[in-house]
């Protein structure tokens, strides 16, 4: 018997499995998973091993040395999860193998030599934890549905398709009770760590101790000792954000996505893979039983649960029947009032009369968008990246949101030196100051990702706001989802068209969904809401049909833009972006690579073109994009040898990409 082991470096050379004999002394201890010394050249080097055969690919073997940890880093389904994803997002099998190791340091030296065990009875009991309140007919039905496939392990899909306050998280809590009476754990995702703690503070009141926690804003050590809680069967209900989907949950019975739709369930480094994807790959191995959650699913999901491919579950109606809150579109084409038009100040000033909360929602950060010289149009760039500098008014500086790169802002146009610069735009800084000058006796509350950048500074804000010690939260896409304070009576979304204007065929559904879910945050308790919606675009139909609340209308109008344009879902995208200092080498390589697809396939082959920030982190970027069936993307990407210098041209593969910018 030869052991099959992935070296612990990743490099195109070297991203194979080498066989190795097994010596006699450990032939009974080597186990999948351990970390093992071995012969590589004329040195040493640690490796893992991720499966055995009884015939080995070349004649001569090297022997292991030695077992370097005992205890095994991950199971025969990991590596079987983690060679899908190499597969399928084309990535080094090391990258994709580390995703389902215990996090922090990879250091096999530094863990613990408890052997895993499955026999570990969990404390998360459903039996004496608080029931809960009573089901609408809507959510025991679907419960009812989602409990029968745990029962049976077959696998199956679920779209939980409820509007905003609909109780889609008592769906979830009651899935994951009846998962743990069958001995079985379930793997709950949220796409944002500020959502974490409210959804923690309820499973705890309901399940105990027996939750792990999984995201990156948890310590290294705290991360590695949730990961062997998992591990060793402590805790069988497991919470987290995009990489809980990868934790060595015991016997899995259920795993949930809610808001499937969220962009941040995509990851942005390689392996580039998608938590749903990924989690239909792990129910494919396990039996698990998969529920998606949303009021505003993505186009893609909803469009299967209309084939049939889901099974769609509907939540309707509010809980208690209360009524979705009351939309009004303002058109700022007729407004002269600064930032907040009349219709906004009016409400937020009634608002704030009654002792009730309000919530303002902007997609940017910063005071303005971008400075720009009134004589010659010349606009202050990033010298790195192809995109605006935003003025940061605390700092008083002009700032790269996505390089970091910071400056001074300049007295005079370093295009043309005139003096007259203009501050255009708007950001969150921007809003809190013109909040506090109409309403200097508010208490405001800025929540982006500049102001809570800190470890545990999410649980901090949201502790604040939802126990009244603010008036008025403003704040970026985290202010939209998952917020659940009783006092909000008023949503004002003071520019509704940022997503619009963006060059990506996703665009308007970007926009629906953020209005839809940062309205959903008003009236969600006892009192009722209203929202305000301004708007230069106010006729587009995504802004309507967010202003209805009516995610079928708006589905209706945009599966039609999709298949006039052969968008997903009815084809699958591959991004190929060319990076590198020298402009002329992206070119040139993007140019000659273009070529070589075309004449395999002339059809679906996009570009190449410049990416629409041409430039970022000092590099530029050239993009292709491949439109067709998955399988033959993959193929047609294989078929074209990379014979331009890697260490000066990178070639990025994204398998179903969101972000083409």
């Amino acid at each position: 018997m030869y052991a099959e082991v992935i070296l612990s470096k990743a490099a195109d050379r070297i991203d194979k499995i080498y066989h190795y004999a097994i010596p006699g002394p450990i032939i009974d201890k080597i186990k999948i998973g351990q970390a093992v010394a071995i012969p590589f050249g004329k040195r040493s080097e640690t490796g893992y091993v991720v499966g055995f055969v009884e015939k080995a690919d070349v004649e001569r073997t090297k022997e292991i040395d030695s077992i370097a940890c005992e205890k095994p880093l991950f199971n025969e389904n990991q590596v079987k999860l983690a060679n899908w994803l190499a597969e399928y997002y084309s990535a080094f099998r090391l990258s994709a193998l580390r995703l389902v190791m215990p996090p922090g340091k990879k250091d096999v030296k530094s863990l613990k030599s408890k052997p895993r065990g499955e026999k570990a009875e969990p404390k998360a009991k459903a039996e004496g934890a608080s029931s809960g309140p009573d089901l609408t007919a809507d959510q025991a039905g679907a419960v009812e549905k989602i409990t029968r496939s745990i029962q049976e392990t077959d696998g199956g899909r679920f779209l939980l398709f409820g509007v905003t306050g609909s109780g889609k998280t008592e769906v979830y809590m009651k899935s994951v009770e009846q998962a743990l009476s069958q001995g079985k754990s379930s793997i709950v995702m949220v796409p944002e760590i500020a959502l974490t703690p409210q959804l923690v503070q309820r499973f705890k009141a309901r399940f105990g101790d027996g939750i792990a926690l999984v995201h990156s804003d948890l310590t290294g050590a705290k991360r590695r000792r949730e990961w062997e809680r998992i591990a060793e069967g402590e805790a069988r209900i497991i919470l987290g954000a995009r990489s809980a989907i990868f934790a060595p949950a015991v016997n899995l019975g259920l795993i949930v996505i809610d808001e499937e739709y969220e962009r941040s369930y995509k990851q942005d480094n390689a392996p580039r893979y998608h938590v749903r994807e990924t989690a239909e790959y792990l129910a494919a191995l396990t039996g698990a039983t998969i529920v998606l959650g949303s009021a505003t699913p993505s186009v893609e999901t909803y469009y299967q649960a209309e084939l049939g491919s889901l099974v769609k579950l509907t939540l309707p109606n509010r809980i208690d029947a209360r009524p979705l809150p009351p939309v009004e579109v303002v058109d700022m084409r007729r407004e002269r009032s600064g930032l907040l038009s009349q219709k906004l100040r009016d409400e937020l000033f009634k608002t704030l009369k009654r002792g009730e909360q309000a919530i303002l929602f902007i997609n940017r950060r910063g005071y303005f968008t971008y400075v720009q010289c009134r004589d010659c149009g010349f606009p202050l760039h990033c010298p790195h990246c192809s995109i605006s500098l935003t003025y940061h008014s605390s700092e008083k500086k002009l700032l790269c949101n996505r390089c970091g790169y910071s400056a001074p802002p300049p007295t005079a146009c370093p295009q043309c030196n005139s003096r007259l610069l203009g501050y255009f735009g708007t950001g969150t800084q921007r809003i809190e100051n013109e909040v506090a000058d109409v309403f200097p006796a508010a208490r405001i509350l800025r929540y982006d990702r500049d102001s809570v950048s800190k470890r545990g500074s999410h649980e901090a804000f949201f502790s604040i706001f939802a126990e009244g010690k603010a008036d008025v939260l403003i704040g970026t896409q985290m202010v939209a989802k998952g917020l659940d304070v009783a006092r909000v009576t008023l949503v004002g979304v003071v520019s509704a068209d940022t997503a619009l204007n963006l060059p990506d065929f996703r665009s308007a559904e970007y926009t629906f969904q953020l209005l839809t879910q940062v309205a959903g945050r008003a009236g969600r308790h006892n009192l009722p809401g209203k929202v305000i919606v301004q708007s230069h675009l106010p006729d587009h139909y995504s802004i309507q049909a967010a202003a209805r609340q009516d995610y079928e209308l708006f589905f209706s109008q945009e599966i039609v833009h999709r298949q006039e344009l052969g968008y997903p879902p009815f084809s699958r995208l591959i991004s190929l972006l060319f990076s590198g200092v020298e402009s002329s080498l992206v070119i040139k390589a993007a140019e000659e690579f273009g070529r070589r697809l075309m004449s395999v396939k002339r059809e679906g082959v996009l570009g190449p073109a410049p990416a629409v920030i041409a430039k970022l982190h000092g590099e530029w970027r050239y993009r292709i994009l491949l439109k067709g069936e998955l399988d033959e993307l993959r193929r047609l990407v294989r078929s074209v040898p990379i014979d331009f210098d890697q260490a000066k041209v990178r070639l990025t593969i994204d398998v179903d990409p969101l972000n083409l910018l």
